[in-house]
């Protein structure tokens, strides 16, 4: 910022002393020297007049212009001040200047260190736009005419007369008077000889005086304080300048509360310190002064050098406490005397200084600027550039420009310099304003840079070292018939600009142009916005163009400053269509010499103001201003307009009240379809359109978003929770936004959702009758109707988030009021760090905000929880101020906490009971909003007060709300496939039955029996199972059993299904008595292959063998009439019943058969060795028959097992039998580890034992035949009866084994065969006397054989056929045969 002043002319002082008499304006008499005296030295060469009432000997140059200063916002700390303080007076008269008093003297003391506060960023959604994207080209000279044509860029308020104690100071003026601004402490300074006044020009008569030293003032600045040597109370330093000595003052600036309050009247109360620190002029006067943000000091003396004021807090071994320090001195200069100097430098006029550049202007007497360079870190000085030629420059970029460009006439007249700040413009750094009205922008970036990286630039740190400094841009001055109509403009001629005073801040330029002897006019000029906007949007760049007026005042104009905002709480920028304040929120202050003049800065709204207060209103003027600004921003304006404060709305007639309205709901638009239209072109240089119609909603719900967006934006991308170190570097949670800005953005959502809701109208339904004029009547009904959903439901959101920032700032304010950092130490460090940092945007608009704000809340009450404090009225203020954010069901929540405090703290079992009931009827109630780590730590309270059915009750109550359509169960009957919707149910429910089967665990021992068990909730049927679940953890399945519960069955029938849980559930069946489904289960174990079961074939084997027995009795029961149904069917008659379980016994007994084969195969495999992987694979199923013969038994060549699955498959193939027998007897035969004959007959007898009858497998004449082959090839070993002995053995009966001996012998005899008919007969004399021993063994106590058993002798038919044997014998001539038989014969005979 800058002091603005300058020192008064002889000129001034006569027209301002023939005024003081003027009943009118008064102004401050300044009497001038007289006629006759010189003019003090150096006078001529600053073009200047000394005023002054003597003649000085020792008179200094006064070639200086207004003095100058420059501060920041920042606040420091860690101040120092060891000094003692001079009494400081304080001069105060009414109007009448009959009373004055003195303030008590202030001691500064050393201050407590305090972290500062970090700015926190800055809001989303602004506005405005880079200054240089519409600064493009080499000069410009567009201007706008307003709506209404009379509209001023400024408009003038009040003027506040200067007192009459100033003027009577003024008497005693003996040489020099100089008048400023000091906007940052709202005074004006004024100078007379040694005296300093500051007067209070918003109290209007309030004033200081400050006169404890006698050397004239000649320049003073209000510049920052060096960080660490003041206390905190000094906020600013006043520099004071004598030709002396440059000496410093303390100033503390109390705003006090009605501080930014329009019309509250109040500037502040300020108050000087005697600071002690000095440092010699040594008779150098300083013509100009200003100040960094980090306290360094410049000072341009007349003498042309330029130096700093260096301070510290206290002197050092080789330091000063305080020195002048010469800038621009050589070191030779110190040795060479100054009447051996040629040149002499030109001296400073003014120097402003950039802080966020690290840059230093230097205006000088010719004309040129430097810019020096102080540093990354602000700490060095730099001369890197000094422009020359600025009036060459200027008229090469504008051929229009012609001030001090004639050769040998006057140098170029500077006004004044302004530093274009970075957040202004990335590009343009300062801008001049000439003495023609000129403005003039300088940019220290390269051209190259400037025009083609710009992305670049913005990421680059401000502070670095300029590259050049050059000027781009040329503003030719505002052409005064502008403010007349166009038509006349050609009947006037152009005036020229004589401008001494100007003033420049976010594109604002207001310029005071000599009008007269004793008025001046300020000419002011600021963007055109909308018409910027409008071609921004349709080029990249838009052209800079302005609006421009004049208004006249009264008087001299000295100095120009801009005072504090009172609308936006954000700071004001380019674009005034932004502004969300009803009333203008900027303001000057031009003082002159009758007094100073408040000026306001009017925008668009205002504009629209005026116009609606106009007495005859046309339709036609709106529409024009509509055309003129958009109807998206006209909308918005009357929202502006329409949200006033109290204040605003009593200054407006209820005429532009009605007109606002009724702007929006006859000129606001309807929502409708447009067509498309080309959106962008692409790279190929082809236009780009869009798909399709769409839909364009109406202006007015536009100019709702828009008004919205801009109220929230000063807040909507700041840090809502910060976090911050105290002095023990304990981190802790504050609130980041200040309270009053909070308050400000909630009354304007306020005002705004109050108006809403008084005119229901403006959402667009049927039943509010919103009138719907399509623009397209071609359209069906179901279009329009489409529109005007679409915009209800914008318009629905828009209000919720207006509703919800609202309350969110509620809420902020109310963790402010109980103190946030104090709540924040309960919170875990963790979750602490996860609540710091949180945006307002998120903290309204996002699920995690929502999130963050329950946390807070819960920290919130449990600090009052734990400071025994009733949490109703916490309650009942949330609920009233943040009912989105804390509803209901929050208040029953933390009423139920607090039922279980004091249960928990009650004496009484009996009251801790009943508290602890009335907790659960809460929390039960709103247990559908429960967390699932709210009920664990609920439940964890409950069980500390040993209420364990509570648990349970709640614990369920919550599993049921949180999934009112019991979609969990579905999704774990279905198998818990994976990516669906219903998992999230399903793992609440799940965490909701841990705190149930947590508690039960911590107390086993003592609910581990199925009457505790009974007691819980069974209706539930994912919780019994999760119950089932913990059971079988604990090995206590049979309580399953026991406590007869209904979810069993389903249980253990449903996925997942493990081994234990299909063996517990045929054992339930049997426990139940339901053998046909104990059946079913077992046999499908027995046939199961599904992983994890790891059932072996022995088990399937006995799984078959159980289901077969309890097939058997499920029959049984069936046919005695018991109850007794299959799972899987439906309810069957009897007979029906009956048939399903035989069909199933067959099925279970042919598969048993089938797997005692597979058994033998795999027993096979294993004693063969090496096949233990083949082995392992049949333990995984049951194999058919077709898959035991071809993958196992054929390629292995397991010729008993391929016998076996003959006749399990009865599959007839005589020749494949016979392979199969002759190979595996051979195999047998020829080994000869082996016995022969006698290990062939032992393996005929153990395969026929499993084999026979079968036909298939067992066929008795084709094993015969292979028994009389081996004995007829091994005669050495053979004896007579083997064949008929090893059949005899294998089980088949001897009549089976004489029938097919004989029918061979038949054959033999007959020629069919080349069997050795005698052996045949042997063999079956053989075997009809082993069959005789076998039958008189058998017989009864007569020794008669057995008639009728099983394996009685055909008497008759053995009888006949051993004749027959004894007559081919006897043919044969083979007695001993015919002995033998003869003998065998008799035998039968004898006994039968």
């Amino acid at each position: 910022m800058s002091a603005y002043g300058t020192h008064a002319t002889s000129t001034d002082v006569h027209r301002a002393r023939a005024r003081v008499q003027s009943p009118k304006v008064g102004g401050l008499c300044i009497h001038t020297k007289p006629a006759d005296l010189a003019p003090c030295p150096g006078e001529e060469q600053a073009g200047n007049t000394c005023a002054g009432k003597r003649s000085d000997p020792d008179c200094w140059d006064s070639s200086y212009s207004s003095a100058t200063s420059s501060e920041s916002g920042s606040t420091y700390s860690n101040c120092q001040c060891r000094r003692s303080v001079k009494r400081v007076k304080r001069n105060s008269k009414s109007a009448a200047g009959q009373s004055e008093s003195t303030t008590h003297i202030k001691e500064a003391a050393t201050p407590v260190s305090v972290e500062p506060e970090d700015d926190a960023s800055d809001a989303s959604g602004s506005d405005t736009d880079d200054e240089s994207d519409v600064v493009v080209a080499s000069s410009s000279s567009e201007y706008e005419l307003a709506l209404p044509a009379d509209w001023q860029v400024v408009a003038k308020q009040r003027l506040i007369p200067l007192p009459d104690a100033l003027f009577e100071q003024y008497d005693l003026l003996e040489c020099r008077c100089f008048m400023g601004l000091f906007p940052e402490i709202k005074r004006a300074w004024i100078t007379v000889d040694h005296r300093l006044f500051l007067w209070n020009y918003e109290d209007e008569s309030d004033f200081y005086s400050f006169d404890d030293q006698e050397q004239i003032i000649v320049s003073v600045a209000l510049v920052k304080p060096k960080p660490g040597v003041f206390v905190d109370a000094i906020r600013h330093v006043l520099v004071v300048a004598t030709p002396l000595e440059v000496f410093l003052l303390g100033v503390g600036y109390d705003a006090g509360k009605l501080a930014g309050v329009r019309g509250s009247g109040s500037g502040g109360e300020v108050t000087l310190f005697a600071t002690q620190i000095s440092v010699p002029a040594d008779g150098v006067a300083m013509t100009s002064i200003c100040g960094t943000s980090d306290g360094r000091v410049f000072m341009s003396g007349n003498d042309g050098a330029l130096y700093e004021f260096a301070y510290q807090s206290e002197d050092g071994w080789l330091t000063k406490k305080a020195k002048k320090i010469n800038l621009t001195s050589t070191i030779a200069s110190y040795f060479v005397p100054t009447f051996f100097s040629t040149k002499r430098e030109k001296t400073a006029l003014s120097m402003v200084v950039d802080d966020m550049r690290r840059l230093l202007y230097v205006l000088l007497q010719d004309g040129s600027i430097k810019v020096i360079w102080l540093g990354a870190n602000g700490s060095e000085f730099l001369l890197t550039h000094h422009h020359r030629s600025i009036a060459t420059s200027a008229a090469l970029l504008c051929p229009q420009f012609n001030e001090g460009v004639t050769e040998g006439g006057p140098v170029l007249e500077i006004a004044s310099m302004h530093v274009i700040p970075f957040s202004e413009s990335r590009t343009l750094s300062l801008v001049v304003i000439t003495g023609g009205g000129c403005r003039l922008y300088f940019s220290p970036v390269p051209r190259a840079q400037r025009y083609y990286e710009t992305s670049a630039m913005a990421s680059q740190p401000a502070g670095l070292q300029p590259e050049s400094f050059e000027l781009v841009h040329v503003r030719m001055p505002p052409d005064l018939r502008t403010t007349i109509p166009r038509s006349m403009q050609c009947l006037t001629s152009r005036q020229a600009l004589n401008v001494h005073t100007a003033f420049y801040c976010n594109g604002t330029a207001l310029l005071a142009h000599t009008w007269n002897e004793d008025h001046d006019s300020i000419v002011g000029a600021a963007p055109a916005c909308a018409q910027i906007l409008a071609r921004t949007s349709r080029q990249p760049r838009a052209t800079l163009s302005e609006h421009a007026s004049s208004a006249r005042i009264e008087g001299r104009t000295w100095a120009i400053a801009e005072i504090d905002s009172t609308g936006d709480s954000a700071p004001a920028g380019l674009n005034d269509l932004a502004s969300v304040s009803s009333v203008p929120t900027r303001s000057f202050a031009v003082l002159t010499n009758a007094g100073v003049s408040i000026l306001e800065k009017q925008r668009p709204v205002d504009m629209l103001r005026a116009l609606l207060a106009r007495p005859a209103l046309q339709d036609a003027q709106i529409k024009e201003f509509i055309a003129a600004y958009g109807l998206n921003e006209t909308c918005a304006m009357c929202f502006t307009i329409l949200c006033a404060d109290d204040y605003s709305v009593h200054s407006m007639s209820m005429q532009v009240l009605n007109a606002a309205r009724r702007i929006l709901f006859e000129f606001g638009g309807v929502p409708h379809f447009v067509e498309p239209m080309a959106v962008g072109f692409a790279a190929d240089g082809n236009v780009l359109e869009a798909n399709g119609p769409t839909i364009q909603l109406s202006g007015r719900h536009y100019g709702l978003a828009t008004y919205l967006a801009r109220v929230l934006q000063s807040v909507w991308g700041k840090h809502a929770t910060v976090s911050k170190s105290d002095r023990v570097s304990v981190s802790r949670l504050h609130v980041g936004i200040p309270t009053l800005e909070l308050i400000e953005v909630q009354e304007r959502l306020r005002r705004l959702q109050h108006f809403l809701n008084n005119n229901q109208r403006f959402l667009p339904d049927q039943l509010n009758q919103m009138p719907v004029q399509p623009i397209d009547s071609s359209r069906p009904p179901t279009d329009i109707a489409k529109c005007w959903s679409e915009e209800a439901a914008s318009l629905g959101a828009i209000y919720e988030l207006m509703v919800r920032s609202s309350e969110a700032i509620s809420f902020l304010c109310l963790l402010g009021d109980f103190n946030l950092p104090v709540i924040s130490d309960s919170i875990a460090e963790d979750q602490r760090k996860e609540l710091s940092d949180i945006p307002f945007n998120q903290l309204v608009a996002s699920e995690a905000g929502i999130a963050a704000c329950k946390k807070l809340i819960m920290a919130l009450i449990n600090s009052q929880l734990k400071q025994h404090v009733s949490i109703d009225s916490v309650s009942d203020m949330l609920s009233k101020r943040c009912s989105s954010i804390f509803s209901d069901s929050d208040v029953a929540l933390y009423k139920a906490l607090e039922y279980l405090k004091l249960a928990a703290e009650a004496e009484e079992g009996a009251e801790a009971v009943a508290l602890a009931n009335e907790a659960l009827a809460l929390l039960t109630s709103i247990s559908a909003m429960l967390t699932t780590k709210q009920v664990r730590e609920i439940s964890e309270q409950f069980e500390a007060l040993g209420q364990y059915t509570a648990v349970a009750s709640l614990s369920l109550a919550c599993a049921s709300e949180s999934d009112p359509n019991n979609d969990a169960l579905a999704y774990w009957s279905d198998g818990a496939p994976d990516n669906d919707p219903r998992e999230s149910f399903y793992r609440k429910r799940v965490e909701c039955y841990k705190c149930i089967i947590e508690m039960l665990d911590k107390r086993r021992d003592s609910v581990l029996n199925s009457k505790s068990l009974a007691m819980l909730p069974n209706n539930d049927a994912l919780f019994q199972f999760a119950l089932y679940d913990w059971l079988l953890d604990q090995g206590q399945a049979s309580l399953l059993f026991q406590m007869r519960a209904p979810f069993v069955e389903k249980y253990l029938s449903l996925e997942p299904r493990t081994l234990v849980k299909c063996d517990m559930l045929w054992q339930f069946y049997i426990h139940e008595n339901q053998f046909g489904k104990a059946s079913f289960v077992q046999r499908e174990l027995a046939s199961s292959s599904l992983e994890g079961f790891d059932i072996d074939l022995a088990r399937r084997i006995e799984y078959l063998s159980l289901s077969i027995s309890n097939g058997k009795i499920a029959i049984d029961m069936v046919r005695g009439g018991q109850q007794n149904r299959v799972a899987t069917r439906e309810l069957l008659s009897e007979e029906e019943e009956i048939n399903e379980l035989a069909t199933m016994l067959r099925e279970n007994e042919d598969q048993l058969e089938i797997a005692q084969v597979q058994l033998e195969i795999q027993q096979q495999l294993r004693s063969l060795g090496g096949h233990e992987t083949l082995a392992l694979e049949l333990d995984r199923r049951l194999f058919n028959v077709t898959e035991l013969y071809s993958q196992f038994a054929e390629p292995l060549g397991l010729w008993d097992a391929m016998l076996l699955i003959l006749k399990a498959s009865n599959h007839d193939d005589p020749s494949l039998a016979k392979s199969i027998w002759m190979a595996s007897l051979r195999s047998v035969l020829d080994d000869s580890q082996r016995t022969g004959l006698m290990a062939v007959a032992s393996k005929v007898t153990r395969l026929g034992s499993r084999l026979y009858p079968s036909a298939a497998a067992f066929s008795l004449p084709m094993v015969a035949g292979i028994l009389v082959e081996f004995s007829l090839e091994r005669r050495e070993e053979y004896r007579v009866g083997y064949v008929g002995d090893t059949l005899v053995r294998a089980t088949v009966p001897h009549w089976a084994v004489f029938e097919t001996l004989n029918a061979m012998y038949v054959d033999t005899a007959g020629g069919a065969s080349d069997v050795d008919a005698e052996f045949l007969v042997r063999e079956i004399a053989a075997l009809a006397n082993a069959w005789m021993d076998s039958a008189q063994c058998g017989s009864g106590d007569g020794g008669s054989p057995l008639i009728g058993s099983e394996d009685s002798m055909p008497v008759m038919a053995v009888d006949e056929a051993l004749s027959q044997y004894i007559i081919n014998a006897t043919l044969n001539n083979n007695a001993e045969l015919r002995s033998e038989l003869q003998r065998v014969q008799e035998h039968i005979r004898r006994i039968f």
